[in-house]
């Protein structure tokens, strides 16, 4: 079992995830003040916002490139609900 939280460890390492206390600054790109859509439909907040954004389902690739300026957008693609938002 330790060896497998080991391989884990490495998967998530190599993806990029940050741990929850690693987690940026969301006033760089704006999502501070847009942290109300949350659980929302991802409809809503294209309404209010559309530029430097992108939209990423849960669990879907998205390129590892760092933009603390541009709002990400993590939604559930089964409810096309937002989960959570980021400034990266």
């Amino acid at each position: 079992m330790w060896r497998m939280g080991v391989a884990l460890l490495g998967v998530i390492t190599l993806c990029g995830a940050r741990p929850a206390s690693a987690e940026r600054d969301l006033s760089s790109c704006g999502a501070q003040e847009l942290k109300r859509y949350i659980g929302a439909p991802v409809e809503t907040l294209q309404r209010v916002r559309q530029d430097h954004v992108r939209y990423v389902c849960f669990g879907c690739a998205m390129t590892a490139e760092d933009n603390t300026g541009r709002l990400t957008v993590v939604y559930d693609r089964k409810t096309d609900r937002i989960m959570r938002l980021g400034c990266y």
